[in-house]
């Protein structure tokens, strides 16, 4: 059992009287949390009736839930954004604000909830971004707040792992590891799950925060994990793909991996597919971590930086194609059964974003600050727009707008409105 948004439609009852049989529906729509704002926002568009939401990174425990549309191509243009502010932590003298890597927001009703690198977990409006509530914690805010009922889960620099009451902000217990948690916390049957850098897998009671067992030390976990038929799957930076029983967190199989893995393991038609910092993007069988095969990513801008074709983004697999960006500023179109490139696509900088797919559509956004639309057929550029000096948090797509932070920056919400944005924009093609 997923804990999921409830407020949608809810009751279907149906009755028989006298002998015929009376089908009758009945929809129940939940209540609002927050009400509706006619405050005026820099594009004046109708939100979408949304029939969903994302309350997990990268949608649910699986993490091959990518948002909604309907949108199309063209120039993207701000429908709101929010300010954030600035904190030094113990590990960083420089001030940072905005979101950080791997951040995501996650989105449930009227409410986007940012984890924000300044220390605060913010609330904010779906409609107009205004603030609703802010958790501000003892260092910055990476992973992605897990929504569960009427709780957010959500940890980072400090150590913590903290649930909040989703209504208001107000703290219901907090849970400490042993270092930094930038994994993304699952929720299932009443269990949390979430990896540490104290390289520890841990499963706590979501009532209480109380702990239900933490696995033998696995290597630090920097990037998530994906939950799929009872088995957990995440990357380490002792250079293993681990495969655990999700029930207590015993060692199903392991497989190395060159290097370092910070990505979220995909998981899909039997196949599990992750990268790693040594530029080596792998596939391996679900059932037994046999490896099927590895592609290496080369050229690009991979002589300017320290850590040249190395994979900080999580693999994104739909139906037969896997994408992934890489630090040599190339988005890859893979074939999920070869790993034989169809399409590469060169931005400004580094990507270290993942980069969700929706409605044929898939969006990134680069270290020197610009936000890509692309077309998840060809690689072909629909819309770009730069919102800061470092985007290399994952954007979230939910009722065509995206929301996304830029580090060191603002919180956004974006929009493509339709049209050829290069033609707009007066760029030769």
């Amino acid at each position: 059992m997923f804990y999921l948004d409830s407020s949608g439609p809810t009751s279907r009852t149906y009755l028989c009287v006298c002998g015929v049989l009376l089908l009758a529906l009945i929809s129940a729509c939940g209540g609002r949390v927050v009400p509706r704002t006619e405050a005026e926002t820099r594009v004046k568009d109708p939100v979408s009736e949304i029939p969903t939401s994302v309350p997990f990174w990268l949608g649910n425990p699986a993490r091959n839930f990518y948002g909604t549309g309907p949108w199309e191509g063209g120039p993207l243009e701000i429908v709101w954004q929010v300010k954030t502010s600035f904190i030094r932590g113990r590990l960083h003298k420089d001030p940072w604000g905005g979101t950080s890597w791997p951040g995501q927001a996650s989105i449930r009703g009227e409410r986007v909830y940012f984890p924000a690198a300044d220390g605060n977990l913010y609330c904010v409006s779906l409609t107009d971004g205004s603030v609703i509530w802010k958790y501000q914690a003892r260092d910055s805010f990476k992973s992605t707040p897990t929504i569960v009922g009427d709780r957010i889960i959500a940890s980072g620099l400090d150590h913590h792992v903290y649930c909040l009451n989703a209504r208001d902000g107000t703290l219901i217990w907090d849970y400490e590891t042993g270092f930094e948690v930038d994994c993304s916390a699952a929720v299932i049957d009443g269990r949390v799950y979430v990896g540490s850098e104290d390289g520890f897998f841990y499963c706590l009671n979501l009532a209480d925060g109380s702990l239900v067992y933490k696995t033998e030390r696995l290597g630090s976990m920097e990037g998530s994990f994906a939950i799929v038929d009872g088995r957990i799957y995440t990357g380490t930076e002792t250079g293993f793909l681990y495969c655990l029983n999700l029930a207590d967190g015993a060692i199903i199989w392991k497989a190395p991996l060159g290097a370092d893995s910070d990505s979220t393991p995909a998981v899909s038609g039997g196949l599990v597919y992750t990268a790693a910092e040594d530029g080596y993007v792998y596939c391996f069988r679900q059932s037994n971590g046999e490896p099927v095969w590895k592609f290496k990513a080369a050229g690009g801008l991979s002589r300017n930086y320290k850590e040249r074709s190395g994979f900080w983004a999580s693999p994104i697999v739909v139906k037969d194609r896997l994408y992934i960006g890489s630090n040599n500023g190339y988005m890859y179109c893979l074939s999920a059964d070869k790993g034989e490139m169809v399409w590469q696509l060169l931005a400004r900088a580094p990507i270290w974003g993942t980069a969700p797919v929706v409605e044929g559509k898939l969006v990134f956004g680069d270290k020197a600050g610009w936000l890509y639309l692309v077309a998840a057929a060809d690689g072909k550029r629909l819309g770009e727009l730069k919102i800061g000096e470092n985007v290399n948090s994952t954007p979230v797509v939910m009722g065509g707008r995206i929301y996304i932070g830029a580090f060191n920056g603002d919180l956004y919400c974006l929009r493509p409105k339709g049209g050829d944005w290069q033609e707009q924009a007066g760029i030769a093609k």
